[in-house]
């Protein structure tokens, strides 16, 4: 690179994508986040539901917020 002049080295080389696999790719990546949040947040009503069955207050408390955090981030699941 020592053999290109300042403007080069900032020059930036874009590889443009199709409209039709930018799409499918942020399609996809949708799909995914809001699976795993689905996931988890069966997970954590599970595990919220043991808490309250167990009476162990402080991992109810911390499930609750985890769950409330989940919600919060991903207005989809309410």
């Amino acid at each position: 690179m020592d053999h290109l002049n300042k403007e080069q080295k900032n020059e930036v080389v874009v590889v443009s994508q199709t409209p039709d696999d930018e799409m499918y790719e942020k399609v996809a990546e949708m799909v995914l986040v809001q699976s795993l949040a689905s996931f988890r947040k069966q997970q954590l009503l599970k595990q919220i539901d043991q808490s309250l069955i167990d009476q162990d207050e402080s991992t109810f408390i911390e499930l609750t917020n985890q769950y409330n955090m989940l919600l919060s981030k991903h207005n989809f699941l309410q």
